[in-house]
């Protein structure tokens, strides 16, 4: 089944963690999921960066503040 956005939210606001890949989401999407997870001391991983800037990563990683990690 799939999970809808905010589905994903919710278990990352609730502290479960989640491997993430970054090409099925918005930067925006991908933002937000840092901040609640920064919130609720969930990590998150996200796979497939290429497409996204190094400003994209910088800011994910910033709002993240250790709860983002990325597979390169």
């Amino acid at each position: 089944m799939k999970k809808t956005i905010t589905d994903l939210k919710d278990i990352i606001r609730l502290g479960g963690g989640m491997n993430l890949d970054a090409t099925l989401f918005t930067v925006s999407e991908l933002n937000d999921f840092a901040i609640l997870a920064e919130r609720s001391g969930a990590i998150i991983n996200v796979k497939n960066t290429e497409n996204l800037t190094v400003n994209n990563l910088k800011e994910i990683a910033k709002l993240g503040r250790g709860k983002v990690i990325f597979e390169f």
